[in-house]
């Protein structure tokens, strides 16, 4: 196991770690579960707030389903409205992509505009937190791009970021050659990982395709029934991945393993140390998640990419903190 990965450990181990979690929830989604399982593991986390960015919806539609996944959950965490669309891309831009495996908020008109506080709060937060911060960062990275254009002597401020995002040496699930996260806001990504955010921790389709959702897993969680497991029995049945259509159906952890890492990194068998940028010119590559041997601009920090999971491990772990029957 990466040397790393066990210090993570021990450090996770002292007190809970303050952290802000950036996401863009659907209506019950894999982000949500993120959500649910952070707020579960009160002495290993200890959520600031909540951003809501766009991504796989609209940013006003993720911040009333992490308030609503947060009141079930008796939580009373503040939730900032963020980014609202990406730096550069466009919904637009996006039907000229030809077939695309998910559009996420792209597949839908975008809502009117509203104030944004998410950046805001996040730059005060950052400020005012004497031993920093950790990023939680578990949709596309446009808030905290814009957190890093507008006070870039922040990024000292992150004692970590844990993204959800990219893909190394796998190909994309948004189009051929990108994952959504980063596809959906190219820019962005590629602004923060060329920042100076002094460690990085990539969650991408690398390890997360590794760690398969199926219908046994599902029927694990949903006997147990409380307002999270009827919640995510609609969401996973009848939604994505669809199991009461299709039994043979299968999902994967994404935001999920992210969370994870924060509770219990031991999950986490396999990493490598690489500086990695993002392709932002428009085209079949656009989002591709590039390998560097060098870094992409000064100042670049490097990312540790994570590999390999011991899979019977997280899924417990999954399985355990959604089915609890208090927060």
């Amino acid at each position: 196991m990466n040397a790393a990965v066990l210090l993570a450990g021990l450090v996770a181990a002292q007190s809970p770690e303050r952290i802000l979690i950036d996401t863009d929830p659907g209506d019950f989604t894999d982000d949500n579960i993120a959500l649910v399982m952070c707020v579960r593991s009160p002495e290993r986390v200890s959520i600031l707030g909540v951003t809501a960015v766009a991504g796989n919806v609209w940013a006003p539609h993720g911040a009333a389903s992490a308030r609503r996944t947060l009141r079930l959950l008796g939580q009373n965490t503040p939730v900032h409205l963020g980014a609202q669309q990406p730096l550069v891309h466009t919904r637009e831009m996006s039907q000229r992509e030809g077939p695309l495996d998910f559009a996420g908020a792209f597949a839908t008109p975008k809502p009117g505009s509203r104030r944004e506080t998410a950046v805001e709060f996040m730059i005060r937060t950052l400020e005012r937190e004497p031993e920093g911060v950790t990023l939680l960062a578990i949709g596309p990275l446009t808030n905290v791009a814009r957190v890093l254009q507008q006070r870039p002597d922040l990024a000292a401020k992150v004692r970590r970021l844990v993204i959800m995002g990219g893909n190394v040496y796998v190909p994309g699930n948004a189009s051929k050659a990108a994952e959504f996260n980063f596809w959906f806001d190219p820019e962005a990504a590629r602004i923060v990982l060329r920042s100076g955010i002094p460690k990085n921790i990539l969650f991408g389709l690398d390890i997360c395709n590794k760690v398969v959702l199926t219908r046994e897993i599902f029927e694990s969680v949903v006997r147990r029934l409380t307002p999270i497991t009827r919640l995510y029995r609609d969401s996973f049945g009848n939604g994505f991945p669809g199991f009461y259509k299709n039994p043979n159906a299968t999902g994967f952890l994404w935001d999920e393993l992210a969370a994870a890492y924060l509770i219990d990194p031991a999950f986490v068998t396999r990493s490598e140390t690489r500086y990695l940028d993002v392709e932002t010119t428009f085209g079949p590559r656009y989002g591709a998640t590039l390998p560097l041997n060098a870094p992409p601009a000064p100042g670049a920090t490097a990312v540790e990419v994570m590999l390999d999971a011991d899979v019977d491990r997280v899924v417990n772990l999954y399985r355990k903190l959604l089915t609890q029957t208090q927060s």
